[in-house]
C-alpha cells in the first residue's frame, strides 16, 4: 500500500512531532500508515472525527493508502449535525474518540490511541466512483450534508503547487494552527509531508501559551492563519512575540482587511519573515491564488495570481472574457486541483467529474494592469432594498473602515448588521450612520450589538447562527 501524499525520499528525517514530544521519522510514519491501513476496509465510506493529533492524521493517511474514502469532521461536531450526516451518507465505519462512544457509533474493531475504529454492520454498501478519494464539508458549517468530492490527483496536485510557490523544503517545520478537517489546514499537512518537511501536531489556540511553547521548543519555521487568527496575533502584539525560528506566515480563509494585511506585512518584514496572502476554496482542494511577499506593499488587498499549474480569468454575465483592468466579473479558475463536484446524498458518491477541471468561484473580482486579481464580493451576497442594490461584503468593508467588526445579512426588505465587540455603542446612532452611508432609509436597517461574533471552528463568521438571532 502506498500513500502518494507522503514523501519516501527522506526516510530518516523527522515527519511528525506529536503530543508529549513523540517523534516519527518518515520510515516510521510509512510503517504506521501501513499498519493502520491493514485494519481499514478498501473502497468503503468512513467518517473521521478527530483533531490535530497523531491517531487522526494516521487514519487520514491510512485511508488514502487503502483507498478508503473518508469524510473529515471535527471531533467537537454537534451530535445533531453528526446524526444528520450519518443518516444522509450511512458510513460503513466511524473513527472517533473512544470517550463518548456511548453515542452508538457501532462495533469497536480497532483501538488507535484514544480513538476507536467502529464498524456499522447494517450500513448500506455504497457504490463509490473509482476516482473518489476524500470528502470535505464546504466552507460553511461542517454539519452541512453538502460535501465536496475530491480525487487523489486533486490532493497531490494542490500539495505540489503549494510546496512549489512557498518553497517548502525538507528543512521546513510547520505547526498545525488550523483544524485538519478544514481544507486550508489539511493543505498545510499535505504540502509539508509531500515535500519531506516536518509537522508539529497541535490542537492549541494561538491564545494558549502552550502553542508558543511548541513553536519555540520544536523550532517551527511556519504557521498558517485565517483573518481571525491575525486579529488575535495583532492583539497579542505580533511585533513583540518571541518566535525566532519562524520564517514564513501564510493567510487565507476569507478576506482580510487590507490595512491589517499591510500591518502584518510590515511587522513580518521587520522580523525577517515572509508573509503570503492567499485565496482558495474547498472546491479546488485548498488554494487557488497567492500574493508574494514582495508585492504586499504595492498590491494590498489583492489575492495575487494563480498558483503554479492553475489559471485564473474573469467572465461577464454574458460569458465574455474580461481583459480590461478595473472591469468586474466572475472569477473563474482552472487547474488539476479542481474537485469532481458536490455530493448531497449517498447516491452522489458514484458520480463522475462534473467540473472537468474548471471552477466558477462565485466571487466577483477585477484585474489590474499587472495581472493581479482583487475580490470585490460574492455574486450571491447582494440584496435589493427599496430598489437599491446592496453588497453585503461592501457593508462589512464599510463597517471595517469605521473600526467595527461586523457581519451583514438580510432580505430584500431589511438589512441586518451584527456588530461584535461594540456593546458600548448606541445601536440607533450606528444604524443611522450606516443607513446614511449606504443611501438607505434607517427603517430598513437593523443593528444588533453582540459581545462577539459567533464563529465556526475555522475562524469564519457563522452566518447560519446569526440568521437565527435576527
Amino acid at each position: 500500500m502506498k500513500s502518494g501524499l507522503v514523501s519516501r525520499q527522506y526516510p530518516e528525517r523527522t515527519a511528525l512531532i506529536a503530543a508529549g514530544g513523540v517523534t516519527l521519522g518518515y520510515a516510521d510514519l510509512h510503517q504506521a500508515i501501513d499498519r493502520l491501513a491493514s485494519r481499514l476496509p478498501a473502497r468503503q465510506l468512513i467518517f473521521i472525527l478527530g483533531g490535530n493529533d497523531l491517531p487522526t492524521l494516521l487514519c487520514y493517511l491510512a485511508s488514502q493508502a487503502r483507498e478508503t474514502v473518508p469524510l473529515l469532521l471535527g471531533r467537537g461536531l454537534d451530535q445533531a449535525q453528526l446524526d444528520r450526516l450519518i443518516r444522509t451518507y450511512d458510513p460503513a465505519y466511524i473513527f472517533a474518540a473512544t470517550e463518548g462512544s456511548e453515542a452508538g457509533y457501532g462495533t469497536l474493531t480497532h483501538a488507535e490511541g484514544a480513538y476507536g475504529l467502529y464498524h456499522r454492520p447494517d450500513a448500506a454498501h455504497h457504490e463509490l466512483h473509482p476516482d473518489l478519494a476524500l470528502l470535505m464539508a464546504t466552507s460553511g458549517s461542517t454539519g452541512s450534508p453538502k460535501l465536496v468530492r475530491l480525487t487523489a490527483q486533486n490532493l497531490a496536485a494542490n500539495a505540489a503547487s503549494i510546496a512549489e510557490y512557498l518553497a517548502i523544503t525538507p528543512q521546513e517545520r510547520a505547526v498545525t494552527s488550523l483544524p485538519f478537517h478544514y481544507s486550508y489546514g489539511l493543505s498545510v499537512i499535505n504540502s509539508h509531508l509531500l515535500a519531506g518537511a516536518s509537522l508539529v501536531l497541535s490542537d492549541d489556540s494561538l491564545m494558549a501559551p502552550a502553542f508558543w511553547k511548541q513553536v519555540n521548543e520544536h523550532q517551527v519555521t511556519s504557521f498558517a492563519g485565517v483573518p481571525y487568527s491575525y486579529d488575535i496575533l495583532l492583539k497579542l502584539r505580533l511585533a513583540r512575540i518571541n518566535m525566532p525560528s519562524v520564517r514564513t506566515l501564510t493567510q487565507a480563509g476569507g478576506r482580510m482587511d487590507p490595512a491589517k494585511v499591510q500591518q502584518v506585512a510590515d511587522i513580518c518584514r521587520e522580523k525577517g519573515i515572509r508573509f503570503f496572502s492567499m485565496y482558495g476554496q474547498t472546491e479546488a482542494t485548498a488554494r487557488i491564488a497567492y500574493l508574494a511577499p514582495e508585492e504586499m506593499a504595492s498590491k494590498s488587498g489583492s489575492i495575487g495570481r494563480a498558483i503554479p499549474g492553475g489559471r485564473l480569468w474573469l467572465e461577464s454575465d454574458d460569458g465574455r472574457m474580461i481583459t480590461e483592468p478595473g472591469e468586474v466579473g466572475e472569477l473563474i479558475y482552472a487547474g488539476p486541483n479542481v474537485s469532481m463536484g458536490y455530493a448531497e446524498s449517498a447516491d452522489d458518491l458514484r458520480l463522475g467529474d462534473a467540473n472537468h477541471g474548471q471552477l466558477r468561484t462565485g466571487d466577483l473580482a477585477r484585474i489590474d494592469a499587472d495581472g493581479c486579481f482583487f475580490i470585490e464580493g460574492r455574486r450571491h451576497r447582494f440584496l435589493k432594498i427599496l430598489g437599491i442594490r446592496i453588497s453585503l461584503d461592501a457593508v462589512e468593508r464599510l463597517a471595517a473602515d469605521k473600526g467595527l467588526a461586523c457581519a451583514a445579512h438580510g432580505s430584500d426588505d431589511k438589512l441586518v448588521i451584527h456588530v461584535g465587540n461594540a456593546t458600548e455603542l448606541a445601536s440607533d446612532e450606528l444604524r443611522q450612520d450606516m443607513a446614511k452611508s449606504l443611501g438607505l432609509h434607517p427603517s430598513v436597517v437593523a443593528v444588533n450589538l453582540l459581545h462577539e461574533l459567533p464563529r465556526l471552528p475555522t475562524g469564519k463568521v457563522d452566518y447560519q447562527c446569526l440568521s437565527q438571532l435576527s
